[in-house]
């Protein structure tokens, strides 16, 4: 579903709401048109904005996406679909989607505002990532964490286990790209703890990215 013009036209000066509804998981959940884009906040952080999502953004512009030859692709957190959208409406790709995501009123969001407006293919699995992973039977080209409980991520998603896991659903020459958030001092230095003591233990070439706010860790298998 497209904004109106005249709500695309008001956004540009003041947000507008769309949509409010309660999730069990994040709690009050906004979907908002701000510049022109779809919007999904909680409390304290943004789920998805369209293609200005800029940390994944940010991200893809300084990755070489041909180098991985991807046409499968797993995202863990859906938002509103932020990520197909970009790779689809900003750096013109098409891939296959399998789209991860716990919470039902969430993938209900994205099926409304977002999913609908790809022409690319993809699949809804509601369910806990954790589990999905764990027991998924397929690999990826490429496989994208983007999970949080408004601003926290779950502690299981930094575990080893959860780590190993995900080595085992990534093809030869795969990229992940796993989100962190960095905006303060204290999320800095967790993040960085996770970066050196865990994530660089699994994938042991691992690269982070420096961003507004947010830090993205990538293997170079």
């Amino acid at each position: 579903m497209e904004p109106s013009f005249w709500t695309k036209l008001g956004s540009y000066w003041f947000d507008i709401q769309l949509e409010e509804t309660d999730s069990d998981y994040s709690g009050k959940l906004e979907v908002i048109c701000r510049k022109g884009r779809y919007a999904l906040c909680t409390k304290n952080a943004v789920y998805s904005y369209d293609d200005l999502y800029v940390n994944f953004r940010k991200s893809f512009q300084q990755v070489d996406l041909e180098r991985y030859k991807i046409n499968d692709v797993l995202v863990l957190g859906l938002g509103l679909g932020s990520i197909p959208f970009l790779l689809e409406k900003k750096f013109k790709k098409k891939y296959n989607y399998t789209l991860v995501e716990i919470d039902q009123k969430i993938v209900n969001l994205a099926k409304k505002y977002t999913l609908e407006r790809l022409s690319s293919s993809y699949s809804v699995v509601c369910e806990d990532a954790l589990s999905y992973v764990k027991s998924c039977s397929k690999t990826f080209d490429l496989v994208a964490i983007d999970i949080f409980i408004d601003d926290q991520i779950p502690s299981a998603f930094e575990s080893i286990e959860f780590l190993e896991d995900i080595k085992e659903v990534l093809r030869p020459n795969a990229l992940l790209m796993y989100n962190q958030l960095t905006y303060n001092d204290l999320l800095k230095v967790k993040t960085e703890h996770f970066f050196e003591t865990r994530f660089k233990q699994v994938f042991k070439g691992a690269v982070a990215l420096s961003l507004d706010g947010n830090m993205m860790l990538l293997n170079r298998e």
